[in-house]
């Protein structure tokens, strides 16, 4: 027989994963938490979209609408695969920086959307807090602000700030290129997967118990070469970004100016949200 006994693969004791089958799930999930992330962010980013053609109306009801979509499933869209992609992003990235057999190009963030995403994490984790969970405080005076309460009225009282057109300005920025390349590295990824098959593989099952590392290192840098962007795509994708965020800080304008004056009220709660930020004074400078 040709075949390995299990005592000849060490025997019948359970095995760790190897850095290959840990690198290609956390890819899986990477990406996958990427996917279910995106039908929650192309509703989220209309609003401000929508805003510089219909003003702080047609950006409310935009918003109405998108949360319909998906505010009741908010922890599976939102929540859940944001935890799982910053938990994997940085596991991967730990596993491959710990390989020093690995290029530094593979080893350490070196393209702009791989930077990025690590400034994006610090807009986007204070947006979450200060948007979504401080306004859920039933702590009076916040007492739990509405969907319809913390609305695009809330983002227009925000804006009276600088420090908010640059927190907006650069979440939506860091954001959309971080999203574009990041898609067309999962279409990449989507295609390998589909066209896996296709190379044949052996039917012995045991089979897979084959040294995948080398492999997967091989991989990693022809995926790497592969996924450089041509000069050409890379000028239109930051011609979009530029007109994208023309676009949305037209938006943010015309929302500043119909927001108008707030109540009393209102004010006093959107203040509290604010001030019970751990960067509340950060408000107070710009």
């Amino acid at each position: 027989m040709t075949d390995h006994s299990p005592l000849e693969n060490g025997g019948t004791f359970p095995c760790l994963p190897t850095r290959g089958q840990l690198l290609r799930a956390l890819t899986l999930t990477q990406n996958t938490s990427a996917m279910a992330f995106t039908i929650f962010l192309v509703p989220h980013l209309a609003s401000p979209i929508v805003a510089a053609f219909a003003g702080l109306d047609g950006a409310e009801k935009t918003m109405m609408i998108a949360r319909d979509l998906y505010l009741p499933l908010e922890p599976i869209l939102v929540y859940i695969p944001l935890t799982i992609h910053l938990f994997s992003s940085l596991s991967r990235r730990l596993l491959l920086s710990t390989s020093t057999h690995l290029s530094k190009s593979i080893r350490f963030p070196a393209l702009p959307h791989q930077i990025l995403a690590y400034p994006l994490a610090l807009l986007l984790i204070p947006h979450i807090i200060t948007h979504r969970l401080i306004p859920s405080s039933s702590a009076p005076p916040i007492r739990e602000l509405s969907p319809s309460e913390l609305g695009w009225e809330f983002v227009g009282y925000n804006l009276k700030s600088w420090g908010a057109w640059i927190a907006y300005l650069g979440l939506v920025g860091a954001g959309v290129w971080h999203a574009f390349v990041g898609g067309m590295k999962v279409a990449s990824w989507l295609k390998s997967l589909w066209r896996r098959p296709a190379k044949g593989f052996s039917s012995n099952v045991r089979s897979t118990n084959r040294t995948v590392y080398p492999e997967d290192k091989e991989k990693a840098s022809s995926d790497l070469t592969r996924r450089v962007i041509p000069k050409s795509r890379k000028l239109g994708l930051r011609g979009l970004i530029v007109v994208l965020l023309g676009v949305v800080s037209i938006g943010l304008a015309r929302v500043t100016r119909d927001t108008g004056l707030v109540s009393g009220m209102m004010k006093k709660r959107y203040e509290a949200v604010f001030n019970a930020t751990p960067w509340a004074k950060l408000y107070t400078l710009f």
